[in-house]
């Protein structure tokens, strides 16, 4: 006999929400959680004077249903992100030059046709089914092959890398047509859904509002060392072994790869996003008086800054540098990254150096917990994991946004866990 009725491994979003929906139905399941907080990679980092950033997963998606039912649901209010939204306040740093982007007209052109050519690709993915009938033609070519056949100038090349890396955490080359066009035709069916809002506060009370009510049920700082499918058991680092009828695993799959000795290759190779955030705030929003909102695109190594406070009160202001792919990566790997970074502040934004004050890194790569940011499918990869991300493996079931249609997002964690807990109390396959 089983020691438990349902072992959930991780308690990040998909965890809790798994764990939480299966409660609600009277069932009893157990959570182990390596870290000593729920949350996952979403994690908010607070300053003494109530502004609030994002070490990990940052914007809600204005479609996102999941995660706005669960924030009305908490009585959580929502912020507005305008950050990045006017061309006139946006700054482009290429070659040692900083503009505003409106001054960049040649950009128009190149950029509509790259918009064009994804949006005829997601027109060849369907949406709820993206392993389906012809999508390994698409899957075995890499994405940058698509913005060397535009022949764009040099400047939209720099703009559209950017772009790239900071939606997929990896260079064009290295993520596959398929998931770029899956993505792209998931943005397009949300009608008109953009990256609006963060919860205020802090995007982790996602986390914490659902963890209270099951809080008894929750073993934190308790990492698993072993998991066996076959058994519905789990091995913990401190040697206990626990089995259960039903194992629910939502962590990343680079983690899982370490738990689960048999791991099918094909899920064992999945991409992962590799970077993170350099987080500093500021005694006075400086770039506001230069007549910026903070946005900033470059072709440097830290990559994309914005204002994570664009939304708050008080003169200070919280800026963020995404440090996204390889360079990035790199670059966070140095003791003086942060200074690193509040220098290149200093030569957009004159004046801002004597006003840093705080500072936050975020090193997913680097977190033991995580060992990226999150999936993103290269060449030849998400055909062949799709099918084994969405079925049962002996007692076991994969969660976490990297089996969801919402690959990447807060959304496809809370879908995922959803999704787990259905087939756990319905009996049904994944």
């Amino acid at each position: 006999m089983a020691d438990h009725d349902v072992i959930v491994v991780g308690a990040g979003l998909a965890g809790l929400r798994c764990a939480a929906d299966l409660v609600a139905a009277g069932r009893e399941p157990l959570v182990l959680e390596s870290r000593d907080r729920v949350g996952g990679r979403v994690w908010s980092h607070r300053f003494a004077d109530g502004q609030w950033a994002e070490r990990g997963a940052e914007f809600v998606d204005t479609a996102h249903r999941e995660v706005l039912a669960l924030a009305e649901q908490l009585g959580l209010e929502l912020s507005e992100v305008r950050c990045g939204r006017d061309v006139h306040q946006r700054l482009l740093d290429v070659g040692g030059r900083t503009a505003r982007f409106d001054l960049h007209h040649s950009l128009d052109d190149d950029l509509q046709r790259f918009d064009e050519a994804m949006e005829a690709l997601a027109a060849l993915v369907d949406v709820d089914d993206p392993a389906g009938p012809g999508a390994a033609e698409l899957d075995d070519l890499p994405l940058a092959a698509v913005v060397d056949a535009l022949g764009l100038s040099l400047m939209a090349r720099v703009v559209i890398g950017r772009d790239i890396r900071s939606e997929y955490m990896l260079g064009p080359d290295e993520v596959s047509q398929l998931m770029a066009a899956w993505m792209t035709a998931l943005h397009l069916r949300s009608e008109g859904g953009f990256e609006g809002h963060r919860i205020v506060g802090g995007n982790d009370r996602l986390a914490t509002g659902l963890a209270a009510p099951i809080a008894d049920r929750i073993r934190l700082s308790t990492p698993v060392a072993i998991v066996e499918p076959d058994d519905g058991a789990v091995v913990l680092r401190s040697g206990e072994r626990l089995t259960a009828d039903h194992l629910v695993v939502t962590v990343p799959l680079p983690v899982l790869g370490r738990l689960w000795h048999d791991i099918p290759t094909e899920l064992s190779r999945v991409g992962y996003g590799v970077g993170g955030k350099v987080i500093v705030q500021y005694g006075r929003r400086v770039w506001r008086d230069q007549g910026s909102d903070g946005s900033v695109r470059t072709e440097r190594a830290w990559g994309e800054l914005w204002e994570t406070s664009d939304d708050m009160p008080g003169d200070r202001g919280v800026m963020t540098a995404l440090l996204s792919s390889h360079d990035g990566a790199a670059l966070l790997t140095l003791p003086d990254v942060v200074d690193r970074v509040v220098a290149e502040v200093e030569r957009l934004f004159p004046g801002s150096r004597g006003l840093a004050g705080e500072r936050v890194v975020a090193d997913w790569t680097d977190d033991e917990h995580s060992l990226g940011a999150y999936a993103t499918f290269g060449v030849g990869q998400l055909v062949p994991a799709w099918p084994l991300l969405r079925r049962r493996h002996g007692r076991m079931i994969l969660a976490g946004e990297h089996t969801d249609e919402w690959c990447g997002y807060m959304e496809g964690a809370l879908r995922s866990g959803a999704r787990a807990a259905r087939t756990i109390l319905g009996g049904d396959a994944c």
